[in-house]
């Protein structure tokens, strides 16, 4: 018995075996080898006369013949009840029961599934297995979310299915779908006194653009609250995960801190649904805009097989709720670099903090800020994981419809979020964009789960937000022209002496002829009036690599009377003859720099 038990397998003996029952539980559509027979009490083999039939095995179901979307990985879909009653699910590859493949069944008794230990039984059993047939079909995918018509969660699939079951396979621990109380318990104890809080409905509307964004096949992206501690971030986070699921220590909510590849697994079951990850701070600065890139991005790195041939790139479509004391562009500086654009506008920082003297919150509900808070994170650990399929089910019963009607209401508000702002370039497009979808979704949950909100309480949270986002930008314009900025202030005021040629003798001591300056990046000269710093094309591409594209700066700095240019030069440059040559450059105002 010692060694049985060691061994994780279960006794099954004959004398438990009273006579054979005979109420089958085989689907009509499974066909076993012969000598095989399936019922409530297990998998049986052989017996005759006298002789008892061995018990192989406890009680199993055979959901269907499974495999990949490309038609690999042929498997055996199985489903059980462990001890306790819980519901378990596995897909034994039909290649790992070549050879002993005792490898391929471990993962069975590791849920609660009875097995014989004895070698001759275990034998039987996975030769019933590798042998077995079945009409019905299972479709397996790697993600979570939208595949055709049905969105399929780890634990459920919805919608309507064409001759086929569609079933998460990956690790389902990576996610913490769970439910806890009922749809009208999270209504009451947290989407209603979320109301009036723009910090706590943006990020409930953020949970529910999930399904919104897989479906309209949307760009990922996400939010990124930025604060001081204490006041109220991991509270917006909780509240937002409970959209999903929790029983975490967080709830829902996981941690930036993890290695990429885990972190491949998690965006995998959070596609289509929200990735809420907590503190920013604790992860290493040299891996954050990689990090980030690689969640928001939807696409994981590239890898090959033993045979050194290229393997299917996993990929994902995600909403991302974050956090943190400091912002993506100041963690990516602590590692040395510079934040590009493209990597701010796919998280976009909105200050925590609402401005109104109670942290994060703007309407506490006559509680203190500290009070508010606690009582919205108990009820975000205590009622759970409903409001979210609840939503994807209420999408998946006509997604054309939905699809149509989101995509109306996401021109519209981005239209009126853009409205009267003066850098409608890609950069706010983006962002307005992504804060238009997270508005509409909210939109749509609060119509189809009959959510207690004001109406336009989920555009209204929206457009503060996006109006802080603005504030992040200094009023400057967008993300890739305020780095631009940045990064050429840093050239002058580093190199103004050392690498930029004054031609107007400012001072008495520089050069004129351009010996003493080495590497050079430009010129000091002034022009009606005006002192401007004018770049070599080479010195221009320096400055600025690695942070936007050179060309496109140009355009906006002229755009805002910012950059000196001769009219008949199509590339943005002043052209004047510096030593009897014609040179280009790009010719920044200095007042523009205040510097």
């Amino acid at each position: 018995m010692a060694d049985t038990l060691a061994s994780g397998y279960i006794e099954l003996t004959d004398d438990l075996i009273d006579a054979l029952p005979d109420d089958d539980c085989k689907a009509d559509s499974v066909f076993l080898p012969e000598g095989y027979i399936l019922n409530s009490r297990g998998l049986f083999h052989g017996g005759d006369g006298d002789k008892p039939p061995q018990r192989l095995s406890g009680p199993f179901t055979v959901l269907g013949l499974a495999r990949d979307q490309s038609g690999d990985g042929w498997s055996i879909a199985l489903e059980w009840k462990d001890r306790d009653g819980v519901v378990h699910r596995h897909y034994v590859a039909l290649a790992d029961l070549i050879g002993d493949g005792n490898e391929a069944i471990k993962p069975l008794v590791a849920g609660g599934l009875k097995l014989s230990p004895h070698a001759d039984r275990l034998k039987k059993f996975k030769a019933a297995l590798s042998q077995l047939d079945c009409r019905d079909r299972v479709r397996l995918v790697r993600r979570s979310g939208w595949h055709g018509d049905v969105f399929v969660l780890p634990h459920a699939t919805m919608g309507r299915t064409s001759g086929e079951n569609v079933v998460y396979d990956g690790r389902a621990d990576a996610a913490r779908y769970a439910e806890s109380g009922s749809l009208e318990d999270w209504i009451e104890n947290v989407a209603r006194p979320a109301s009036g809080n723009s910090r706590l409905i943006l990020p409930i509307c953020l949970a529910f653009a999930g399904p919104i964004a897989d479906l309209l096949s949307d760009e990922g992206g996400g939010v990124h609250l930025v604060g001081a501690s204490s006041l109220g971030k991991s509270t917006a986070l909780m509240v937002a995960g409970s959209v999903w699921g929790g029983g975490g220590r967080g709830g829902f909510t996981q941690t930036w801190r993890a290695t990429g590849n885990f972190l491949e697994s998690v965006a995998r079951a959070h596609s289509g649904t929200a990735l809420i990850l907590d503190e920013l701070g604790e992860l290493d600065a040299k891996e954050a805009g990689a990090t980030a890139y690689l969640l928001t991005n939807g696409q994981g790195k590239g890898r090959a097989t033993r045979d050194a041939e290229s393997r299917a790139r996993a990929e994902w479509r995600i909403m991302l709720l974050s956090s943190g004391e400091v912002g993506l562009g100041d963690k990516i500086a602590e590692g040395g670099k510079r934040a590009k654009a493209g990597q701010l506008v796919r998280l976009v920082d909105v200050p925590a903090d609402a401005g109104k003297g109670k942290g994060l919150f703007e309407d506490t509900k006559q509680h203190t800020p500290e009070a508010f808070s606690k009582a919205m994170k108990a009820a975000a650990m205590q009622f759970f994981g409903t409001a979210g399929p609840m939503f994807a089910a209420y999408l998946a019963d006509d997604p054309d419809t939905v699809a149509r009607v989101a995509r109306e209401r996401i021109n519209t508000i981005q239209k009126k979020l853009l409205e009267g702002y003066d850098g409608n370039g890609g950069q706010a497009n983006r962002v307005a964009h992504r804060f238009a979808l997270i508005a509409s979704a909210g939109e749509l949950a609060a119509a189809a789960l009959g959510l207690p909100w004001r109406q336009g309480e989920a555009e209204r949270a929206a457009a503060v937000c996006f109006e802080a986002w603005r504030s992040t930008l200094g009023g400057d314009g967008p993300g890739e022209l305020v780095a631009a900025m940045d990064a050429i202030r840093a050239a002058v005021e580093k190199h103004g002496e050392s690498r930029f040629r004054n031609l107007n003798g400012f001072t008495p001591e520089a050069p004129t002829n351009g010996q003493g300056v080495r590497d050079l990046i430009g010129y000091r000269f002034d022009h009606d009036g005006d002192l401007y710093w004018g770049f070599t094309t080479t010195g221009w591409k320096e400055t600025l690599a690695g942070i936007a594209d050179p060309k496109s700066v140009a355009v906006m700095l002229f755009d805002r009377g910012s950059l000196l240019t001769t009219p008949s030069d199509k590339a943005y440059r002043f052209i004047r003859k510096i030593d009897g040559r014609t040179v280009g450059t790009y010719a920044v105002r200095a007042s523009a720099l205040g510097c």
